[in-house]
């Protein structure tokens, strides 16, 4: 997992909340759609990069928040 995903998620739900790549966000998280999008950015703000919205409409895990911040990291 990424570090700064790892690390904004722990900012964002608490340190003592276990987050695992199969974590949803939502489910297991406690987390909605504001939070998705509160994450994102700032995890765009850390590592200086863009993700477009429209890719993080379908992303409801940890591990699929993961892929896209490596997709648009890579293509920065």
């Amino acid at each position: 997992m990424n570090e700064v995903v790892l690390s904004v998620l722990k900012s964002h739900f608490g340190d003592d909340v276990v987050i695992e790549e199969s974590s949803h966000i939502i489910d297991d998280l406690g987390g909605d759609d504001f939070d998705i999008v509160d994450i994102v950015v700032q995890i765009e703000e850390k590592l200086g990069i863009s993700i477009p919205e429209e890719e993080t409409f379908d992303v409801v895990t940890v591990s699929q928040l993961n892929e896209v911040v490596e997709l648009n990291v890579q293509s920065d």
